[in-house]
């Protein structure tokens, strides 16, 4: 696992994730690592719209030239109104 130093931050944020931390009894080491794991998830709009763009190159390459291609709204359309 990596290690962080993170420099630079208000005395008074740092009590104040002290005391949420007692609060929930945790640790205030606890709390930021859960804050960095969450912002880290978070995707930026360029990276949601560069894995849209590789799920459409994946269609695109999965179609069949010259063969009719139904819309996968229809074929699961077609199958609830069964």
């Amino acid at each position: 696992m990596g290690q962080m130093l993170i420099r630079q931050l208000d005395d008074a944020a740092i009590e104040r994730l002290k005391l949420r931390a007692r609060r929930e009894r945790t640790s205030a080491e606890a709390l930021a690592r859960g804050a960095i794991h969450r912002e880290a998830a978070q995707l930026t709009l360029d990276e949601k719209l560069e894995l849209v763009r590789q799920m459409q190159e994946k269609t695109r390459r999965a179609t069949i030239p010259d063969a009719v291609q139904t819309s996968g709204v229809d074929l699961i359309r077609e199958d609830r109104d069964r």
